[in-house]
């Protein structure tokens, strides 16, 4: 059995201690990639929880963009996850002063989903601020545009 099929029933089986062992070892994007596609696979809160504990251990960007993605694929179906996503992008953010484009985009994202996470005047003064960050920026164009569309023509 290969280490990320040992990491893999270890998180599953709520082994934590076994299961960060191996993570210690594990090249990130290779760990990253594995959880997402295993998440997919089993759709467990598991892997949710093993992220958890490692920003516990040490909290970073990348492990806050994983649980992001966790949260806003394989595990959306979840009630909350859209709300618990929000709070690891906000958080990232405040990590990366407000200069992620990544997590200013998930605020847009995040103000389409059906629970309407995020409000369309925060998205907006996000989408401003990737603008000003990235002025080509096509989702920050089209959703300005299209908001601006919106609130000339309401329905």
């Amino acid at each position: 059995m290969n280490e990320l099929t040992e990491l893999h029933k270890h998180i599953l089986s709520g082994n934590v201690s076994e299961a960060l062992q191996i993570y210690h070892y594990t090249d990130f994007k290779t760990f990253y990639d594995s959880i997402l596609f295993e998440a997919f696979e089993q759709s467990s809160i598991c892997y949710y929880s093993f992220v958890s504990r490692l920003l516990i251990e040490n909290e970073s960007i990348l492990l806050h963009s994983l649980a992001t993605e966790l949260l806003i694929q394989p595990l959306c179906h979840m009630e909350g996850a859209y709300f618990s996503a929000l709070y690891h992008v906000r958080r990232s953010l405040e990590l990366t002063s407000y200069q992620s484009i990544e997590d200013l985009e998930m605020l847009l994202f995040l103000s389409e989903v059906p629970d309407q996470v995020v409000s369309i005047e925060e998205a907006t003064d996000a989408a401003y601020k990737i603008k000003a960050l990235e002025p080509t920026n096509q989702i920050a164009k089209e959703f300005i545009e299209k908001n601006q569309e919106t609130n000339e023509n309401p329905t």
